[in-house]
This record gives C-alpha cells, structure tokens and sequence, in this order.
C-alpha cells in the first residue's frame, strides 16, 4: 500500500511540479527553522544539567537590605566554610575567586621562544571542585592537582596553546603580573554539556592563601569568592534554607552587629545550579546570563513557523484538490471507500512531508554556521541524530503529517463523485472559509514578527544613538599590566602626549561598561545618612578626557600624595546622601575620610538596562588599571603604533592590550542584538511561507475563475480592472490579519521593552510601516497569478470548464 502511495505522490508531484514544489519548499524552510530554534532552546534549558549531581549542587547568594537592595553572586571567602561547619546537611564546599586584574602567563619554550598571553577566564579554586563539578582529568591526578601551592591546572585548548604538543605536566608558567612561578599539575577537558561556569584554568587556592593577607583571606563583608555547596543526598534546599538565619545570626555577630541588625540588613540563599542561566542577573555574576524571556521568545517563534508551514502544506493542498478531482471521483465509482480515500491521502502527506523533512536537513547543515554567528552558540548538525532529537524529529514530522494532511484528506475525500467526473469546481465551497482564514493566520504571524523586529531595531539604535552623558567616541583604553607599568606609570603619561595625536591621556581604575564595585559613603556626623554607593578611581584627567561635565565644584587638582582623599560626586550620589550643600563636606570611605570637592554630572557608566546608579570618584591614580588615551584625527593606527613602541621601551615585559571604548559599550548589548538579528532572519522566513501559502490560494482563485475572467474580458474589462478583481478579496484577508495582530504586537513589545530603564516609545509611523510591508509584499505575490489570468485569451477562457 505504501508503495501504491508512493508512485501515486510521485506521478503527482510530477504533473504538478510548481504546487508540489512550493508545498515541499515552504515546509522545508518551516522544519529547518523550527529544528534550529528547537537545539538552540534545548541547549538554553540543559545548562548545568550535565552535572551529575546538578540537583545537590547551589551557589549561595547574598542580599543587601535597604535604600537599594542588591542581590550578589559572589559573597564572603569563608560563608560557605563555616556555613558547612554549622549546618550538618551540606555535604561539600568548592569555592572559586576570580584572580584580579586578568593575569599575563609566559613561558618560554626549549628553544627559547617566548609565548606570553593575556589570559581572561580562570579562578582560584578549592581542590573539591574535581569531585563537586566533575572535572575530568586528561593529564595530572585529581586527588593532588588542586592541592598543592603554585599549582595551575589548564583546560587541554590553553595547554596546547602554550606548549604544543610538548608535554605539559611538571612544566612552569610564569605569572607576569605577581613574577611567580605556576607548576602545572593537571589537564582538564572541557564541560561537554553548556555551563554557566567556564574557565581555561584553575589556580590551586592554596595559592591564594599563601600569599593574600589573612584579613582579606577571613573576611566577612567581602563578597569576593563564588560559594557552591553539595547538600547530602538525603537533605533538601528548603530544610537548609530554615537553618541559615541563625547561621547569618552568629556569621555577623562577631562584627559587633545586634539579631535585629543582622536579620533586618542581609538575606543569603541558595540557588540552584540550574537557574543561573536563564534566572540570575546579580551583582557580580561569573559571566553574562541569558533569560528565560529569550527562550519563551524562540520557542512561539518556533511555534509559529512550524504552524506556518503546516498552515501553507494545508492551503496549497486544498488548492491542489480541485485538480484531482475526477481521480477521486473515479476512485468513489470503483468503490473506493472513504477511510480508504483518506488513508492515501494521508500517505501522501506523509511522504511529502518526509521529502521536506530530507531537505530541511540539507537546510539546516548549509544554515549552521550563519544560525551559529547570529546566536554567539556552538550548534552541531551531529546534535539532531542524538536520541533524544532523532526522536524529537520522528515526533515532529509524524505529527505535521497528520496535522497538515488530515484537512485536506477529509476535504478531498468527501466530494460528490458526480460532480468530482464532471470537474465541477464550485468556488463557494465550505472550505473557503478555513483556507481565508488560515491565510489570516499566517499574515498575522508575519505582521506580528515583522512589528517586533522593527521595535527591536528602534530600540538598538537608541542605545546607540543615546547620549550617555560623556564623549566614548576616539577614546582608547590600555591596559596597564604588572608592577613595572604601574611604576612607570608617570612616565608612561608624559611620553605618550609627545604623540600630537594623543590630546589627553589619563588613568582609570575601571571602564564605563564593565561592573564598578561598590561601598559605603558616610558623611562625618551624619551615619543615619551613610549610603552603598558605586567607586571609581581616577586622577584629574579623566573627567577632561571623558568631557564629563562639572555641575558644581572643581574638577581634581593634581596632587603628589594620596592623602587627604578628594572625592567627586555624582548627581545620583548627591541626592543618595541628601546633601544640599556637598562641597566642602567631609566623608568617610574605604577606611579613610576625605572632602567633596565637586559634583560630576550624571552619565551612564553602566548599560542602558538600568539608571544610573550613585558613583564616587575617589583621587587615586595609583588604582588605576587602564589608560584612557583622547585620539584626534583619523592616524588611529599609527598613533597605535606609537602607542605600543612607547610600552615596549618602557615596559619591555607588558603586554599591549587596547580597546576602543565606544566598541566596548555596544557590547553591552550584544544579546538584545542576537535576538533582534535572529527576529529579523525568521520574520523574513514568516513572510516567505505565508506569501507561498498566498500564491497557492490566488492560483486557485484565478483557476476557478478562468470563465469569468473571459466573459469580462470580452464584455471590455481592461487587465487593470481584472487584477484590481482578483487582489481585492486577498488584500482585504492581509488587511484584516494586520488589524487582528497589531494590538498583540504591541502588548507584546510593550513587555519587552519594560526590562529597559530606558524605553523607546512605541509610535504610530511602526504600525504604518509594518502594514505598508505587509501589504506590498502581498500585491506582489498576488500579482503574478492576476496578471497571468487578466492577460490569458478570453477564446482559452471561455473554453474553460
């Protein structure tokens, strides 16, 4: 019977090549879609999950309670040893610092070849974490590698990168930046499964003990370490969670805090391991997350463009039927009966959807690689045929199969065979009014995909077109590495403004765009108004170079000693500390006190995700980590060129490392451009489809229409008059599917945009645009089958039964 299917699909999908090749098509494009989306989602949810104890495994997390709560990944280096001490039903402790600033390793290889690289990704880490988050040892024993003092254990990529294929166990790296020597003790593979924890190597904290000050080693309102416990197998989140207030109690009692304080001012829970990707934006998180948002996003869209595709297969099928009418009619005279009818057509649809199946692979190997640069994720064509997707797959396909074929079958099955022997195609039929409104659905889809892609688009160029309060544009940043540049550093400015390119040059601890730490702010006096504010340090350039302005005030005055600090205010900080007359005023900070002498205005030092938070910049060069360097003209490269030749006569043992800081904050955004790019890519498949689902109704309606085309032809119609005929009933379909998905759409992108501090509005000219696209590219698929009919001899027409 399958076979009989078969020859029967094949003699049709010969006799009608353009429908047959549009429905495979359109289908095609719909599963090659929605199997992207469908790995990229999947990868989304398994983060983490590839630990095989993933469901023990959580990062405790921290709360500040007050004027602005802030919720921190990181906390206090020993939380989770004491917490592990008091609360029985922690199991494991495995604690990870990220070392600061980036580390330069160099070694040098047997024949004398330098290799030296900045290395951004890697921690200090306690020995338990090869058991807690299963590292597996490709060189090295994991029972030691962690345990010894000097020991760095490297992921197999950096291994290879600095020594080849020499053997890297027992070898040394030197870490430029604290001149000590790394002994290597172990190669590690990398997660094969996606994590939100990725390094290239991992520092023994031995290490770190030996050589960090024991206050900083012990101390409890630092948050610098990432605390992840194992709970026992038989305890549960909730049991510990009931006990770890009166752990805060006694954690922060010997700070000399009261109950009520302690309680009322912190909060520490656990977080699952596998909410930190989609479900953890705190401060001070190992790296940037996603959003869960995003995945409900991709998964209606992959929704849609499968419904898209299901809703064409059924449009251009139904088109199709009225030319297998007289073979149905036959059938029913020879008795075929109808569960039988339907049962080959159903066959049909099978196999056409399995053709389209077979091309939507081919679809998905050429689209990989582009689908991979849009998304920033490492998607493998390998990954559909795991068990788990292959059956995915068999599901999709069976279930499409059905979905698009059973309409049509039940429709084609019930014609009366009388009328089915004589052709008649009755252009009224029931069926007209499902076929409009499918085609309804699918211009809803493509108006709705289309507005939010323009929304999306308005609202990347605002966060580019923004002002942001201070001048990025030709500001470069280098990086000042290990003691000797930090020495020179004064010598280092003067002899980069010899360059007539370079206007400015000044220091920095940290850039606009990357996270500044935070502390507390305390006028003398007034400790009711002390405020958790953000620092930055810099010297008196860095205002002049930025262009930030002063509202009130002086900019820093250079000065030979650190003390006494000068601090200068944002507008934000101002009104945190409610000061009315801040100049002049005294403040305590960092374990110092110093005056207020000026007021910045606000800018946006962080991404347009959030407003701009209280900052205090503190007169303090010497904890600077970047020079900003003002470039004028457009010998960007040879005043690099200067640039990195003064280092190295200088510095000879830095590295120069450089970034253009208007590049730098346009990466803040790179994952609302992932999503916008990738909106842009579907919305054109959307309207592809749904306008192939279009072509094939207004080829049946011209088909049907033939006579009375030729009749008003010949009674002195002229070809405009018959396409304007043809195009209404379809444009009137568009014009409802636009006024159906409008208001959606703007519910929709209405959410979106309020995870933006700063939204665009949504204005009435996106509405317009969205349906003059829509509509035009209707007519032009409308037009190729109106134009073909009004231009078809009325003699052929008339001729037409």
């Amino acid at each position: 019977m399958f076979r009989n299917y078969a020859k029967i699909t094949w003699r049709n999908v010969l006799r009608y090549r353009l429908n047959s090749s549009l429905t495979v098509v359109g289908l095609a494009l719909g599963l090659a879609c929605g199997l992207l989306i469908i790995l990229h989602v999947r990868e989304e949810l398994n983060y983490d999950k590839g630990f095989s104890k993933a469901d023990r495994i959580y990062r405790i997390t921290s709360e500040n309670i007050g004027q602005k709560s802030r919720q921190w990944a990181a906390t206090s280096p020993i939380l989770g040893v004491e917490m592990q001490q008091q609360i029985p039903a922690i199991e494991r402790v495995a604690r990870f610092h990220r070392p600061y600033p980036d580390r330069v390793f160099s070694y040098k290889s047997s024949g004398g070849e330098l290799h030296q690289f900045e290395e951004k990704s890697g921690y200090f880490a306690d020995s338990t974490v090869v058991d807690v988050f299963d590292l597996s040892f490709v060189k090295g024993d994991p029972r030691t590698a962690l345990k010894q003092i000097d020991a760095i254990v490297l992921t197999e990529a950096l291994a290879k990168k600095y020594f080849g294929d020499e053997e890297p166990l027992g070898k040394r790296i030197q870490d430029d930046l604290d001149k000590r020597p790394l002994t290597v003790t172990g190669v590690i593979r990398r997660f094969p499964f996606p994590a939100h924890l990725q390094f290239d190597y991992l520092i023994s904290m031995s290490t770190y003990d030996k050589y960090v000050d024991k206050r900083d080693r012990e101390s409890r309102g630092w948050a610098g370490f990432y605390n992840y416990v194992l709970l026992n197998s038989n305890s549960t989140r909730s049991a510990v969670e009931a006990r770890i207030p009166e752990f805060m109690v006694k954690f922060y009692e010997v700070k000399g805090e009261t109950r009520n304080e302690i309680l009322a001012t912190r909060k520490t829970n656990l977080q699952p391991i596998t909410d930190i990707h989609l479900h953890s934006k705190l401060e001070k998180e190992m790296g940037p997350n996603s959003d869960i948002t995003y995945v409900y996003v991709f998964s209606i869209a992959a929704l849609f463009i499968l419904l898209l595709a299901a809703v064409n297969f059924v449009n251009m099928a139904t088109a199709q039927a009225f030319n297998r009418m007289k073979e149905v009619g036959v059938r029913k005279v020879l008795g075929a009966r109808k569960e039988q009818l339907i049962n080959q057509f159903l066959g049909e649809s099978f196999i056409l959807t399995l053709a389209a199946a077979l091309l939507a692979f081919l679809v998905f190997r050429l689209a990989i690689p582009f689908y991979n640069e849009l998304t920033a994720k490492d998607l493998h064509f390998g990954e559909l045929f795991s068990p788990a997707n292959a059956l995915l797959i068999i599901m999709l396909v069976s279930l499409i199969s059905v979905v698009a074929g059973f309409y049509p079958a039940w429709f084609i099955s019930n014609f009366d065979p009388i009328n089915s022997l004589k052709g008649k195609k009755n252009q009224v039929s029931s069926v007209t009014l499902i076929r409009k409104g499918l085609i309804v659905f699918q211009f809803s889809v493509s108006v709705f995909m289309i507005f939010g892609t323009i929304v999306v688009y308005r609202q990347m160029k605002f966060f580019q077109s923004k002002d942001l309060g201070f001048d990025h544009e030709q500001v470069v940043a280098v990086k000042l590495y290990g003691r000797e540049m930090w020495e020179k550093a004064n010598t280092l400015q003067q002899e980069l403004l010899k360059n007539s390119a370079i206007t400015n040059v000044s220091r920095i601890s940290t850039l606009p765009g990357d996270r500044f730490g935070t502390d507390m702010l305390t006028p003398l006096g007034k400790s009711e108004d002390a405020s958790q504010m953000r620092f930055l340090w810099a010297d008196e350039n860095t205002l002049p170079v930025l262009q930030i302005g002063v509202k009130s005030g002086n900019n820093f005055v250079k000065k030979a000693n650190r003390s006494p600090l000068s601090f200068i205010l944002n507008e934000s900080a101002v009104k945190a500390l409610k000061l009315n007359s801040p100049i002049g005023q005294k403040v305590a900070a960092l374990g110092d006190t110093g005056e207020i002498v000026g007021v910045a205005k606000d800018f946006h030092f962080a991404s347009l995700h959030t407003t701009v938070d209280p900052l205090v910049i503190v007169q303090d060069p010497g904890q600077a980590n970047y020079f900003l360097l003002k470039i004028k003209g457009n010998k960007l490269p040879e005043t690099m060129q200067f640039a990195r030749s003064t280092l190295a006569r200088l510095s000879p043992e830095s590295l120069f490392i450089y970034t253009f800081l208007d590049e730098k904050l346009a990466r803040l955004y790179d994952s609302e451009q992932r999503v916008g790019n990738v909106l842009n890519v579907f919305a054109i498949f959307a309207m592809f489809i749904s306008c192939l689902g279009l072509f094939g109704l207004s080829a049946y309606a011209a088909q049907v229409r033939t006579k009375e085309v030729g009749i008003r032809k010949v009674l002195g119609a002229t070809v405009s008059g018959i396409m304007v005929m043809l195009s209404r009933d379809f444009l009137q379909l568009v014009l409802i599917a636009i006024l159906l998905a409008s208001p959606l759409a703007w519910w929709a992108m209405s959410q979106w945009l309020q995870s933006f501090a700063y939204p665009i509005h949504i204005e009435w000219w996106m509405f317009a645009a969205t349906g003059f696209l829509t509509i035009a590219v209707a007519v032009l698929t409308i037009s190729f089958q109106s134009i073909k009919a009004a231009l078809m001899n009325p003699v052929k027409s008339l001729r037409a039964e």
